[in-house]
């Protein structure tokens, strides 16, 4: 058999079969991205139910706080003035 024609067979092989593996490749990628794609589920009661009330903790945790904050400001315009008038005469 003459050279060039093995080296040529031994070419059309290899082309041949890696074609055939890069399309069970790209055939194996197609089908694992459709399966995988995820399907939007409508949200669960019981989360809404749970994220209204973590809504309400938090609100009342925010007007707790200014409530705290509040306070302090009193407090300290209290002592402000406090340290304004004089003390009592002797």
């Amino acid at each position: 058999m003459d050279p060039e024609v093995a080296n040529f067979a031994i070419v059309a092989v290899v082309i041949v079969g890696m074609v055939g593996s890069l399309g069970k490749i790209l055939v194996w990628l197609i089908r694992d991205l459709k399966q995988k794609t995820p399907t939007r589920e409508l949200p669960n009661a019981l989360y809404e139910q749970r994220l209204d009330q973590l809504q309400q903790s938090v609100d009342a945790i925010a007007v707790e706080v200014e409530r705290i904050a509040e306070a302090q400001r009193f407090s300290a315009k209290l002592l402000a003035e406090r340290a304004d008038s004089p003390a009592l005469p002797r």
